[in-house]
């Protein structure tokens, strides 16, 4: 098991667009600000989205594709290198107009207002690598 140390670095706030592609407009906020690794959290609320999940024993991922407007009660992430680019994994809590709360990996989610916060850390570069014991690609 690894144990990084790092210093944080920048604190970046965004607004998302409206309409805009939340996972993909990510990736393109860190690559533009060059956060390498750090930590992210959101609030807000997504047109509609799909969630991962994880079959442990297949290790492949499945879709929940949810419609209708979601309120964001929970998104959070961390940043690392995964193949030499910066990349966020990202998991959500996602509520309907039910109340009922769905949760998993985000892989993707049409916008209608979402804010984030990322703190950049720095010192030491870590890149996710293939573990063949679950078959994911995660840290060292």
């Amino acid at each position: 098991m690894g144990v990084y140390e790092f210093k944080e670095g920048r604190r970046l706030l965004a607004r998302v667009p409206k309409g805009g592609e939340l996972v993909g407009h990510i990736a393109d906020l860190l690559v533009e600000h060059d956060v390498r690794q750090g930590f992210i959290s959101g609030i807000g609320a997504l047109a509609d989205a799909a969630l991962g999940f994880y079959d442990q024993q297949t290790h492949e991922y499945h879709e929940m594709k949810l419609f209708g407007g979601l309120e964001i009660v929970s998104l959070l992430g961390n940043i690392s290198l995964r193949n030499g680019a910066p990349h966020a994994h990202l998991h959500a809590g996602l509520a309907g107009h039910d109340g009922k709360v769905y949760g998993g990996h985000l892989a993707r989610g049409t916008v209608f207002l979402t804010e984030l916060v990322i703190v950049e850390f720095t010192g030491h570069e870590l890149e996710r690598v293939p573990d063949e014991s679950t078959g994911l690609v995660c840290w060292p």
